[in-house]
């Protein structure tokens, strides 16, 4: 039926996967907030038409004017700690799934 679950490599295979989601989400972080801020804008009624967002590329280029760089980050952590488990348990398990089933 195949080999016992070794308990080193299910921790590295579980490290190595949350660790890689954290960086993916932390690389794409910029464009998702762009994208929330254009989409929960026209709900707001804090945003007046003149301050609101033209674009992307608008919102790309106000965003480290106003609010300084590290403010595509914001809410990044969230996400971070949301995704990390999901994605450390999928890589962890897939060897074994692969085992079980061949």
């Amino acid at each position: 039926m195949g080999k016992a679950l070794d308990p080193v490599s299910f921790l590295k295979d579980f490290l190595a996967g949350g660790i890689a989601a954290a960086i993916s989400k932390t690389a794409v972080a910029p464009i998702e907030r762009v994208k929330l801020l254009l989409q929960v804008q026209a709900a707001s009624k804090q945003i007046s038409a003149e301050t609101a967002y033209k674009g992307m590329v608008d919102c790309f280029v106000r965003i480290p004017k106003e609010q300084g760089v590290l403010a595509y980050w914001r809410g990044n952590l969230a996400n971070v700690i949301r995704y990390f488990p999901t994605q450390a348990l999928n890589f962890a398990f897939k060897d074994k799934y692969k085992q079980v089933s061949c």
